[in-house]
């Protein structure tokens, strides 16, 4: 049973780090997930893929829940893609029936969940890559003025300059439902050390309505971003934590 969720308000956008847990940590997670998650968990080879998945699902269904006053096994979710028309359910999450906006990720052990009632909203969460893993995926992923902007900083700041791009390039395409099928390379946003914000889109004049771009604190070792589409919002941050009762703990807003 969750405790102590806060509310989401009109034009806010809230964000959840956890630490992934396992089944076998805390079995009943499991079980508030619906038979289309359990299967998708099943299917993955390593525990710790598993263990992200697991979370960060438990996680959306309590603090969903927690928004509809409902359980958080009678939370629907539903998955559109705007790209294909493939009929299994595959693409951006969202609530059946309610006007939240959902957005998930994980990396290494950390999971994040966003939800919004300011527009619609995509978190990215990333484990800073290590240097030279960076520099390999830097011309596909950053623009040239990324680059230019990313190679000015000192040498040791690179692997979290770089991190910092990639989380704002997936938290823009995840909020407009994107994702990867458009390269992150068409996308500038600001250098590392300045506020969060998308510059320029090639090809594309507006995605869809202006873009609210936030980089949110998920802890040591990562970065993460928050984007939501339209009007101005506030950004709250919380943390939250599973005993091994299965029970949510320590939400708190930052």
């Amino acid at each position: 049973m969750s405790t102590g969720i806060p509310r989401v308000g009109a034009g806010e956008c809230h964000v959840w780090f956890a630490d992934a847990v396992g089944a076998v940590r805390v079995p009943g997670l499991l079980e508030l997930l619906d038979d289309r998650e359990r299967a998708r968990h099943d299917a993955f080879a390593r525990e710790q893929d598993r263990a992200l998945y697991l979370t960060a699902h438990a996680l959306a269904r309590e603090v969903v829940a927690e928004q509809l006053g409902t359980g958080p096994r009678e939370v629907r979710f539903v998955l559109e893609c705007r790209h294909c028309d493939r009929p299994e359910p595959h693409g951006k999450p969202g609530l059946a029936g309610s006007p939240l906006e959902l957005s998930l990720s994980h990396s290494g052990s950390r999971v994040a969940v966003a939800l919004s009632l300011a527009g619609p909203v995509g978190v990215d969460l990333e484990e800073v890559a290590a240097g030279g893993r960076a520099a390999e995926l830097a011309p596909a992923v950053l623009s040239t003025a990324e680059r230019a902007a990313l190679e000015r900083l000192p040498e040791a700041e690179r692997a979290a300059g770089f991190t910092r791009y990639w989380a704002r390039k997936e938290a823009v395409l995840k909020a407009t439902g994107d994702g990867l099928m458009v390269e992150p390379a068409r996308l500038t946003v600001s250098a590392p050390e300045e506020p969060a914000a998308l510059l320029a889109w090639d090809d594309r004049k507006e995605p869809h309505l202006p873009v609210r771009l936030q980089d949110v604190d998920p802890g040591t070792g990562y970065r993460a971003a928050v984007a939501v589409l339209g009007a101005e919002c506030t950004v709250v941050r919380h943390d939250a934590a599973y005993g091994g009762d299965g029970t949510l703990y320590r939400p708190r807003p930052q």
